[in-house]
């Protein structure tokens, strides 16, 4: 969760002024920052307001860091499809980079769908993603989500209109599930190039190699 402090500062002589940071900031330099910032005698009315435009007060953020200190933080996807069109099968590689207790982790897995294009596979390998998610626990949380496809991106974005009824499944889908987790999206294009690791994860499913895997990095 990314979230920007507000407060009112006080100046002798004059009114509280208003202020308001530019910068978004992660949970745990929140709490930080507010701790320091409670203890100025110059700030008063001091809150956060959330990627999705709510406030919490240092004691309620808090108790949500408390909260969530169990679940994965600092989440980033990678997403990428393969398709064969002879045998319509889908290469879907899905990596997700996030934080838990200190640490933080990497997830690689690979898996096969039979689709209809290429389009398709890059939904259903986000898709897949979002589960995979769902599965380590993320919740009420913020997610960077990266990926080569523009069709994808944009239609997700709302940048690009979907005609499409296979791809709009597909769009229903992914947004229901992050509604559920109330985990707030946040859309990159990447290259092909940046993208390299899930891309590879995707072509070794056509190729019938199956990875999966979950590993603890170093620092």
């Amino acid at each position: 969760m990314k979230l920007r402090a507000g407060m009112k500062i006080k100046i002798k002589g004059s009114s509280p002024i208003p202020f308001t940071a530019d910068e978004w900031i992660e949970m745990k330099e929140a709490v930080a920052a507010g701790r320091q910032l409670s203890q100025s005698p110059y700030v008063t009315e001091l809150e956060f307001e959330d990627e999705k435009g709510s406030f919490w007060t240092l004691k309620e953020l808090e108790k949500l860091k408390e909260e969530l200190a169990a679940e994965p933080d600092e989440i980033t996807v990678y997403f990428d499809g393969s398709y064969d069109k002879e045998s319509q099968l889908a290469g879907l590689g899905i990596v997700i980079y996030y934080s838990l207790g200190g640490d933080r982790y990497r997830l690689r897995k690979n898996k096969s769908f039979r689709l209809t294009t290429n389009n398709e596979a890059e939904y259903a390998a986000l898709s897949e993603a979002v589960k995979e998610l769902r599965d380590l626990g993320a919740s009420r949380n913020s997610v960077v989500i990266k990926g080569d496809s523009l069709v994808v991106l944009n239609q997700l974005e709302g940048n690009w209109p979907c005609y499409d009824p296979v791809h709009s499944k597909w769009l229903d889908r992914i947004e229901s599930e992050l509604q559920k987790l109330k985990l707030t999206p946040t859309y990159i294009q990447i290259s092909r190039k940046d993208n390299k690791e899930a891309d590879q994860l995707a072509k070794k499913m056509l190729e019938h190699t199956i990875v999966e895997s979950q590993i603890k990095l170093d620092e």
